[in-house]
């Protein structure tokens, strides 16, 4: 595996139809997320002209340079940049072939960006799956609810592992993300990302003895989750994002 875990999708159809499927959205820029070689940057660099990409690898930067003369290429770390200087004024649009390793920390700070008007991403399968997964999923958690209180989620393709160079030992998806607001109230959305994240710190538990074991006094949680007219005896991946926003105000209420 490269260095920063990357690896390169080299099919250039499938290239071209990631690039396309930013054309239903509205966007005032283009920030493209590790662009390697440049096998998607070639598909939208010519439709956009108000396009930067991110790479953290410097070793790529002589070769894209070279290939996509006048491209704006920032030379950091996307999880350390600022993301109003990057995407600049207006609404923008991200996309990219997340490495595998930091593809929830990213699609994570991209949905948290105000500015955020469309993303389109490629994770690995497995994630993306958690990502879509609806309650009751075995795959549900901490990343689908996150992901839903921020945005619509579109499972856009499924790609084979023999469609990228390394190839890796698993297969990708591309997801198309379209930003709403669930949370007006900036303390209510913190309020239920703490929740969220302690409610599946132990999946396999109920979700009164989850948050018990995160902190949360047994008597509040079980008194919050009986008002809500659910069992004791349910788990975490068994309530839905709006059940979860009730609790954590009800909780935060106590």
């Amino acid at each position: 595996m490269p260095k920063y875990s990357q690896v390169f999708l080299k099919d250039a159809g499938i290239c071209a139809a990631i690039a396309g499927s930013l054309d239903e959205e509205t966007f005032d820029s283009v920030t493209e997320i590790g662009p390697g070689g440049g096998a998607l940057t070639e598909f939208l660099y010519p439709k956009y002209p108000r396009m930067r990409a991110v790479e953290i690898d410097k070793a790529l930067l002589p070769a894209l340079r070279a290939r996509f003369p006048g491209l704006e290429i920032v030379n950091t770390d996307f999880l350390q940049a600022d993301l109003a200087a990057v995407a600049g004024p207006g609404r923008a649009a991200f996309i990219g072939n997340l490495p595998y390793e930091c593809s929830t920390a990213i699609l994570e700070r991209t949905l948290l960006y105000p500015g955020t008007a469309a993303a389109v991403f490629m994770f690995q399968k497995e994630v993306a799956r958690r990502i879509t997964a609806a309650p009751g999923d075995s795959d549900y958690g901490y990343l689908s609810l996150l992901s839903a209180s921020r945005a619509s989620a579109e499972l856009l393709m499924d790609i084979g592992a023999a469609s990228f160079s390394p190839v890796p030992a698993v297969d990708s998806s591309v997801l198309r993300f379209r930003p709403r607001v669930r949370f007006a109230d900036p303390a209510q959305e913190a309020a239920f990302r703490a929740l969220i994240r302690k409610a599946f710190s132990h999946r396999r538990k109920t979700l009164i003895n989850s948050l018990s074991l995160c902190g949360v006094e047994k008597a509040v949680s079980a008194g919050a989750v009986a008002a809500l007219g659910l069992k004791p005896t349910a788990r975490p991946q068994e309530l839905s994002l709006d059940q979860y926003a009730a609790l954590a105000a009800a909780l935060a209420a106590k």
